[in-house]
């Protein structure tokens, strides 16, 4: 048997105001670049961790260097998810963790880069995988005739590898600071109670 429903009954007034949707409405429209700049760390994020574990892969056959780089990609990887985390729940902090995470990333790029450069200058013979004729005429000719091309690889691979490692960490690190006051600006002018709700449904 139906119980019958009175006129008012079934437009009673939910738990919030319009006041107070209109307020959840404009945080969120305020809170765009703070969900970019997350979206943008969680991306730089996952796509770090699969560089680092391919990276850690090539130890396998005992490569120290790599070994060294897939370690320190993923430090970075774990700080950029951490500051992605940070800023998704409107903590200022997350965006200078992730600032100074890109310049450290670029120290790593950079260093790795430059030691790679020297490595090959010193030994141009490396790009031919070490590999002997047998005969020490041989591979002197073979060691003069890959020299140059050898430096013009080194040069254009790892001097390139260094100067990316300035230029785009440096360029997302200045992005990710500006974030900061993006960050305390959007808690500074939205309610508390609203940047609580957006904190607890993500």
């Amino acid at each position: 048997m139906s119980v019958p429903i009175t006129r008012g009954e079934s437009a009673a007034p939910g738990p919030l105001s319009g006041e107070h949707l209109a307020a959840i409405a404009a945080a969120r429209l305020r809170g765009k670049k703070v969900r970019r700049a997350a979206n943008v760390a969680a991306f730089s994020g996952w796509t770090m961790a699969f560089f680092a574990l391919i990276t850690l892969m090539g130890g396998l056959w005992g490569d120290v260097v790599s070994i060294v780089l897939g370690v320190a990609l993923g430090v970075v990887t774990v700080n950029e998810l951490r500051g992605a985390a940070r800023i998704r729940r409107f903590d200022p902090s997350g965006a200078k963790l992730l600032g100074w995470n890109q310049i450290g990333l670029g120290c790593v790029l950079v260093v790795y880069g430059l030691f790679s450069l020297v490595m090959m200058l010193r030994n141009p013979a490396s790009i031919l995988g070490g590999q002997s004729s047998g005969d020490p005429q041989v591979d002197q000719m073979m060691t003069d005739m890959v020299g140059g091309f050898s430096t013009m690889i080194a040069y254009g691979l790892y001097g390139g590898v260094a100067i990316f490692g300035v230029i785009g960490p440096g360029l997302t690190a200045w992005y990710y600071f500006s974030r900061e006051k993006v960050v305390r600006r959007f808690v500074k002018e939205t309610p508390g109670w609203v940047v609580g709700a957006m904190r607890a449904v993500g």
